[in-house]
């Protein structure tokens, strides 16, 4: 027995060299010389770290950020909430007429008119007809979207300009209108040659596109759109493919709050029931005195978030730590109310982290390994999150992760110029379970020879 007893210590302490000496062998590749790593590799059953380099180490983690904002969303909202539009009018209702406006609060809805969550703008419109029919109303005044942040800093202030005119990089304003994306659909020649903008969804009026947009034969979607919120229009330039007939380009919606309510005006109008006196417009706060008659609710907080995790979708992340931070009451500011909430709250270590926006898009966010582990430990019994994580090989952003591997991975991915990052759950064969988190910075290769040097490291971890 005494030998059996001297044996096992023996045993774990050979293990432990034999990782230690995989993991500096790993780091010493060419390609991390000039990176920086932080990495961190828990026991979800022997409650310990197996793997840790620089784990404490603060760094850009791109979209892998989600997972603090997603968690923070479901603890302070809970997974069945649910955002609420407000419809109501102005005025008083005489023999057919609405001497008023109809009003749309959107209220940081954000899945209204959502393709993703299978919703139109019929959501708004069907509500409004209704209530218009109920109550026999044949005339109306006008439109009016009410929204309180059209001349609030809601853009994130750190975002780069480069990525603000595009879909990734839309206003996270009170009005998500289709997550703010702006389709523009392109006709292609030649190699070289200028292209042509067919249509655009929506089709709004007064919309401004300058297009710098090349034929290539490069086929892959190079085109970039170039502009700030509520500015007066767009510059697109780059490259697509040549000879193309639709070629969709996403770019960033400028004014979501205007095009909202001209979409609702415009499909009002096509009514034969309805006369509409006056225009379409927005208000930053109601003129009038109003009474609310129905409510537009969106997908639940638990479907928004596996969608973010999923599909790694920047403005419903945004969205999701505004609203959580509203819901909270703080007059603190966001980033720094949700690192007191994950220190004061769900017991994480916040030395050194810096949150400058819900999503990762941000080159000033830094977060460590250990920091993400500690999350994924207090959240590794919570289904809802658990669920909207990604599985490798099957489906999200990793469906291509660890493809020539039998291990089971749920993780979240995030990558920026300059960044990649991985962060999730493991079990393998054995029966182990491990939460991981591995941040690598400025390797000086493309980004997918990064991703194979951590999918080497997550493999060797699986056959411990």
């Amino acid at each position: 027995m005494k030998k059996i007893i001297l044996f096992l210590p023996i045993l774990i302490l050979g293990i432990a060299a034999t990782t230690s000496d995989y993991l500096n062998t790993w780091l010493s590749d060419e390609m991390l010389h000039p990176a920086t790593v932080s990495l961190a590799v828990y026991d979800l059953d022997s409650n310990e770290y197996v793997l840790q380099h620089n784990s404490q180490k603060v760094l850009p983690a791109a979209s892998v950020q989600k997972l603090i904002t997603t968690t923070i969303a479901l603890k302070t909202l809970g997974s069945d909430h649910q955002f609420e539009t407000i419809l109501a009018y102005t005025g008083d209702i005489k023999d057919g007429i609405l001497r008023g406006d109809i009003y749309i609060f959107p209220n940081f809805n954000p899945t209204l008119a959502n393709k993703r969550f299978g919703k139109n703008i019929s959501e708004i419109t069907g509500a409004i007809k209704s209530w218009l029919a109920k109550n026999n109303v044949k005339v109306i005044a006008g439109i009016k979207v009410v929204d309180p942040t059209m001349k609030s800093e809601t853009l994130p202030r750190t975002w780069i300009w480069e990525d603000i005119g595009n879909y990734y990089g839309a206003n996270p304003c009170g009005t998500v209108l289709n997550e703010n994306i702006l389709e523009l659909y392109f006709e292609s020649g030649a190699a070289g040659e200028p292209t042509k903008i067919v249509k655009t969804i929506p089709d709004l009026p007064l919309l401004r596109v300058t297009n710098r947009v090349l034929s290539s034969e490069k086929n892959r979607d190079l085109a970039y759109a170039f502009g700030g919120p509520y500015e007066r229009g767009l510059v697109v330039e780059g490259t697509i493919p040549a000879n193309r007939k639709n070629f969709k380009v996403k770019a960033a919606l400028q004014n979501p709050q205007k095009a909202l309510a001209y979409l609702v005006y415009e499909e009002l109008k096509k009514s034969p029931f309805l006369t509409i006196k006056g225009k379409y417009g927005t208000l930053e706060k109601n003129k009038r005195p109003y009474k609310q008659f129905g409510v537009v609710k969106s997908a639940s907080v638990n479907e928004i978030v596996k969608k973010t995790n999923h599909k790694s979708v920047n403005i419903l992340a945004e969205n999701l730590l505004q609203n959580s931070h509203m819901h909270s009451g703080s007059q603190r500011s966001m980033g720094i109310w949700a690192k007191d909430y994950l220190a004061n709250k769900l017991n994480i270590s916040v030395a050194g982290m810096q949150l400058k926006d819900g999503s990762g898009l941000s080159r000033f966010n830094a977060i460590s390994s250990q920091q993400l582990v500690e999350l994924l430990i207090v959240m590794k019994d919570n289904k809802a999150f658990q669920n909207s994580l990604p599985t490798a090989r099957k489906s999200g952003t990793v469906k291509s992760f660890l493809k020539n591997s039998s291990l089971n991975v749920r993780c979240k991915s995030g990558s920026m110029q300059g960044v990649r990052s991985y962060a999730g759950y493991m079990s393998t064969n054995s029966g182990r379970k491990f939460a991981f988190s591995i941040i690598i910075n400025n390797a000086e290769v493309k980004g997918s020879n990064v991703k194979k040097k951590i999918e080497e490291l997550l493999i060797h971890v699986g056959g411990l």
